[in-house]
C-alpha cells in the first residue's frame, strides 16, 4: 500500500513538470551536464560508495612457522607450523553488509541533494535574468520615448513655447531612465557571469523575456506530501537512521567472541604431530560501551528525521502561503494597472493642454512605478514557485 501511495505521489510530481522546452530549460540542461561541482560530487559519491564495499570480507589468513634448534645437539630440533583464519561471529557479516548498503544509499541521496541545490541556484539566476531582460526591454522603450520628448521640449524651449523648468523635468526624467537602464544591464552581466560559472565556464546566452508556463499547484497538504515523497534530504536522513539501527545490531554482534580456526603441525625428535586449530576471544574490554554509544547515535538520527519533517513542513507551508498571496496580488495588480492612463493618452492630454507638464510627469512616474512593481511581483512569484518545486529539478 505504501508503495502505491508513493507511486501516485511521484506521478503527481511528474504532472507538475513543465511540458514545454524553453531557453531556460535548455540552459538548465547544459548546466547539469557541464557543472564542475556536480561532476565532482558524482565522483565523490562513487568513491565513498566504493569505500563502503571494503571491509566486508574475512580477515586475511595467517601463516606462522617456528624452527627451534635444540641444545645440546642431542635434544633435537623442533618445527611448528600454524595456518589460521580469524573471523568475527558469523551474524556480524550480515549486519556489516547491511550497514554498508544503507550508508551507500545515504551517500547517494547526499549527492542528489547537492545537485538539487546547484540546479535551484541556476534556475533562480535564470529567472532573474528573464526579469532583467523584461525590464531592459521596457526601459529601452522608455528611453527612446524620453529622448524624443526631451528633443521636442528643447525645440519648444528655443521657440519660447516651454519654460526651463519643463525642459529640466524632461532632462531629469531621461537621466533617471538611463540610470535605471545601466543598473539593469549591470545586473544582467552579473547573473550571466553567474550562469557561466555554473555552466563550467562555458558562455551562457539568456535572452528570454517571457517566463516558462507556470503549473497550477495542488492544495498545500497534497503538495507537501508529494514533495516529501522525493525530498533527498529526508531520504538521506532516513537512510542514516536505518544505518544507525543496523549499526546497533552490528555492535551487539561484535561483542560476541571472535573465532579462529586452522591447521597446526609440529615436528620434534623425529616425531610429527598435526591437527586442527581452534580459538576464540573473550569479549571483556575491546567493545565495551560501544553498544550504548551506537544506541545514543541512533536516537540522535531519529530526532534528526523528525526535526527535518517539522522544518520541511513549515518551510513548504510558508512558501505556499507566500505563493498564494503573490498570485492574488499579481492578478489584482494587473487589473489595476490596466485601468491607469497609458502613455499615449497622457501625451494626447498634454498636447491638448488638458494637463500641465508637471501633471504629465507625475502621472508618467506613477505609471512607470506601477509597471516596475508589477514586474517585481511577477518575478517574486516565479521565484517562489521555483523554490516550491525544486524537488522536480
Amino acid at each position: 500500500m505504501r508503495k502505491i501511495i508513493l507511486y501516485i505521489m511521484l506521478l503527481c510530481l511528474s504532472a507538475l513538470r513543465l511540458p514545454a522546452q524553453s531557453t531556460l530549460d535548455t540552459v538548465l540542461k547544459r548546466i547539469e551536464r557541464n557543472n564542475k561541482d556536480i561532476r565532482a560530487e558524482q565522483q565523490r559519491v562513487a568513491a565513498v560508495k566504493a569505500g563502503y564495499k571494503t571491509g566486508l570480507t574475512l580477515y586475511d589468513p595467517q601463516v606462522s612457522i617456528d624452527y627451534l634448534k635444540g641444545y645440546p645437539a642431542t635434544a633435537g630440533n623442533q618445527t611448528d607450523l600454524l595456518v589460521s583464519q580469524g573471523f568475527d561471529f558469523p551474524t556480524a557479516y550480515g549486519f556489516r553488509k547491511k550497514v554498508a548498503g544503507l550508508k551507500s544509499t545515504q551517500t547517494g541521496y547526499e549527492g542528489a541533494r547537492n545537485r538539487q541545490e546547484i540546479m535551484l541556484e541556476a534556475k533562480l539566476a535564470s529567472l532573474r535574468l528573464v526579469y532583467l531582460n523584461k525590464r531592459e526591454s521596457l526601459l529601452l522603450k522608455r528611453q527612446a520615448e524620453a529622448e524624443t520628448f526631451y528633443r521636442d521640449y528643447e525645440r519648444k524651449y528655443e521657440l519660447k513655447d516651454a519654460t526651463i523648468l519643463d525642459l529640466n523635468k524632461a532632462r531629469l526624467q531621461l537621466a533617471n531612465i538611463r540610470t535605471d537602464l545601466r543598473l539593469v544591464q549591470a545586473g544582467k552581466k552579473q547573473f550571466t557571469q553567474q550562469l557561466t560559472a555554473l555552466n563550467g565556464g562555458k558562455p551562457v546566452i539568456m535572452e528570454d523575456t517571457a517566463y516558462p508556463p507556470q503549473p497550477a499547484l495542488p492544495v498545500l497538504d497534497t503538495l507537501e506530501q508529494t514533495i516529501e515523497a522525493v525530498d533527498p534530504t529526508l531520504r538521506m536522513l532516513q537512510a542514516q537512521q536505518s544505518a544507525g539501527e543496523a549499526e546497533v545490531r552490528l555492535s551487539k554482534a561484535l561483542r560476541l567472541p571472535k573465532l579462529e580456526a586452522g591447521y597446526r603441525y609440529q615436528g620434534i625428535l623425529g616425531q610429527r604431530f598435526h591437527g586442527g586449530h581452534f580459538g576464540l576471544s573473550i569479549p571483556l574490554w575491546e567493545n565495551r560501551n560501544k553498544v550504548n554509544a551506537q544506541q545514543e547515535r541512533a536516537r540522535w538520527y531519529e530526532s534528526q528525521v523528525e526535526a527535518h519533517r517539522t522544518e520541511h513542513y513549515n518551510e513548504v507551508k510558508e512558501l505556499y502561503e507566500k505563493y498564494s498571496q503573490l498570485k492574488d496580488s499579481y492578478i489584482l495588480y494587473g487589473e489595476e494597472l490596466g485601468k491607469l492612463s497609458s502613455e499615449d493618452l497622457l501625451k494626447k492630454s498634454l498636447k491638448a493642454g488638458q494637463i500641465t507638464t508637471l501633471e504629465y510627469f507625475m502621472e508618467q512616474t506613477l505609471f512607470y512605478e506601477s509597471q516596475d512593481r508589477y514586474l517585481e511581483i511577477e518575478a517574486e512569484l516565479q521565484r517562489t514557485v521555483a523554490e516550491l518545486l525544486k524537488y522536480s529539478l
